[in-house]
């Protein structure tokens, strides 16, 4: 909803008689200086060397429509002799002036409309074409209407300040000052470049040059990761232990950075790993408590003693993204586990334990293969709806026990090496789906574009609650695409094979059955090699990561990022229990531009 500030309120009040005024009174609410405004809304391209009658000229651009309204542009860095303009269109730079947003408001307020119906104003009439040629710049500076922009650069401050004013020898004008930090400028260009070489950096070059990039904020896009690298503390950069994230009175600053660094850490990993998380919880009575697990309650309790699991994930909910996100399987904290769902309609007159979990006692849906005991393929959660949660927290409240009954060869022949077997019992599976889409990018640029333009549709359906969700995404989303094979940076990956809906091709244009019988094989043909290509990458063990959780482990997983899965497990009298809760993408997203980190 747009705001209008009382100061603009008044200002406009003041200047004019609102009430149907003649359409050469409108003028930009929050101006001082409206027709200064007025003339860059028709601007042209910006910097850059433009040939102008057989003229060239550097830093400088005619920004209007009209032949006698120009604008150029002087640059002074005498004190950065080496600096260069920067290279972002003038308009931009202008219209980004910190005066056209309300100081409280964050909104801008130099938007023309009406303040008492909310009408913009009537469209401007187009200029009329020139009769004769346009003077050269040097011949009609005297008598036109030109402005010119300097940029000076302070190097005290290592700012850029836009100074504009008019270009004849006037000096009844309004001299505005504009200023621009150099990282903003350069967040702001890698923007608009839409280059993933300025956003992303592999794993391996990331080590190859870890003095240099180690205050990096690029994403670091990972692989060949096991689990003694992430719990070594001297080598692994997702590691935290719980306790350092709980604010106290005697070292809130320590507490304060490690928060920083959690959110930095997801941000560039899109993983993290907690240990010493408490884990107990009123809800796993002790009859179904292995031993283990009964220990675990004593080791894993934090500085308050009474923090129970649910106070813990609402804890870091918090950190990552304020508030746990409601969903289907609940609005606060919930529990996948063979066992039982914990928060149902049982506890729905409990106001104490609603507090407690971050729940409203309504009933959570159960309908998902992860309460049950088979492996689950990677996958991220929820692709039926229209924007995923952003994290997903997993806290370990007690692993699985025993391994499924399989022969040797049932749990060894998925392994790219024999040697390497793991005897499944429900160990956690995670893959960077970033890395993922780059590896099939280099080996099959086909195949990328295909699952990169292509819609999946995906579904969920719980009969018990009365839930249908259905929503639609390709597998691998990228910011401002450049053409088949020039992409952004990926933004978000889409993928749970298990709730994708058959896919259709594009309707078709003919009505030849035999044309379009034709067209639909090919459709199908190369979508399944494509999507071939993307399971060949996510089989590798080389970009899987096998976790055995914990009690007490709790892992953080960017959900548009990190694909997550599970091995078998044998059901018992001790079931495996997680608890977690989701966070949204928007609120996690907040938090990291609040830490001046460039969200794609």
């Amino acid at each position: 909803m747009a705001a209008v500030s009382t100061r603009s309120m008044r200002r406009a009040l003041d200047c004019q008689q609102w009430n149907r005024r003649p359409k050469n009174q409108w003028r930009t609410l929050g101006s001082d200086n409206a027709n200064f405004n007025c003339r860059y809304i028709n601007g042209g391209s910006g910097f850059g060397r433009t040939s102008w009658k057989g003229r060239t000229k550097s830093f400088g651009d005619e920004i209007t429509s009209s032949p006698s309204i120009q604008q150029y542009c002087n640059i002074s860095s005498s004190s950065r002799p080496n600096a260069q303009c920067p290279p972002l269109p003038v308009q931009f730079l202008e219209a980004y002036d910190n005066q056209k947003f309300d100081p409280s408001t964050h909104q801008r307020n130099d938007v023309p409309f009406d303040p008492i119906d909310g009408k913009p104003p009537p469209p401007s009439p187009s200029p009329s074409p020139s009769p004769s040629p346009s003077p050269s710049p040097m011949e009609d500076d005297a008598a036109s209407n030109s402005k010119f922009v300097s940029w000076n650069h302070t190097s005290d401050s290592d700012k850029w300040c836009l100074e504009t004013k008019p270009s004849d020898s006037s000096t009844n004008f309004n001299l505005h000052s504009s200023s621009y930090t150099n990282s903003w400028i350069d967040s702001q260009v890698a923007r608009w470049r839409a280059d993933s070489n300025d956003v992303d950096c592999d794993w391996s070059s990331f080590l190859l040059n870890e003095k240099k990039q180690i205050d990096s904020s690029k994403r670091i896009l990972w692989s060949d990761w096991t689990e003694s690298m992430v719990r070594d503390p001297t080598t692994s950069p997702i590691l935290f232990q719980y306790d350092n994230l709980i604010r106290n009175n005697n070292d809130s600053t320590t507490c304060k950075k490690e928060e920083e660094r959690l959110l930095k850490m997801l941000y560039q990993y899109g993983l993290v790993l907690i240990t010493g998380t408490p884990s107990y919880t009123d809800s796993l009575t002790s009859d179904v408590m292995s031993e283990a697990t009964k220990k675990s309650q004593t080791t894993n309790a934090s500085e308050d003693a009474n923090e129970s699991a649910e106070s813990a994930i609402l804890h870091l909910a918090s950190i990552i993204g304020y508030h746990p996100l409601q969903t289907l399987y609940g609005s606060g904290v919930w529990s996948t586990s063979s066992y039982s769902s914990f928060y149902n309609n049982d506890s729905s007159g409990d106001d104490e334990y609603k507090e407690s979990t971050g729940t409203d006692g309504v009933s959570a849906s159960t309908a998902d293969s992860a309460y049950g005991s088979t492996s689950l393929p990677l996958h991220t959660d929820m692709t039926y709806i229209s924007n995923p949660p952003g994290v997903q927290v997993f806290l370990m409240v007690q692993p699985a026990t025993t391994a499924p009954s399989l022969t040797e060869s049932q749990y060894t022949s998925s392994s790219d090496n024999a040697d390497e077997a793991i005897t499944p019992k429900g160990q956690s599976v995670y893959l960077d789906g970033f890395s993922a889409a780059k590896q099939l990018q280099l080996e099959n640029p086909d195949a990328f574009h295909l699952l990169a333009t292509t819609p999946r549709r995906y579904r969920c359906i719980d009969d018990e609650e009365g839930w249908h969700l259905e929503a639609t995404g390709p597998l691998i989303e990228t910011a401002v695409p450049r053409g088949k094979n020039e992409w952004g940076p990926v933004k978000s990956i889409r993928h749970n094979d298990l709730d994708r809906l058959p896919d259709l091709p594009p309707y078709p244009a003919s009505d030849s059955i035999a044309e379009n019988g034709i067209h639909n094989d090919t459709f199908y043909k190369k979508l399944k090699e494509a999507h071939d290509a993307w399971d060949n990458i996510l089989r590798r063990d080389s970009m899987r990561l096998v976790i055995e959780l914990q009690p007490g482990d709790c892992v953080l997983v960017a959900n548009q990022r990190c694909m997550h899965g599970r091995y078998a497990f044998e059901t018992s009298r001790f079931p495996r229990v997680v608890m977690g809760c989701y966070v949204g993408m928007d609120e996690m997203s907040s938090k990291w531009r609040k830490s001046g980190l460039h969200v794609v």
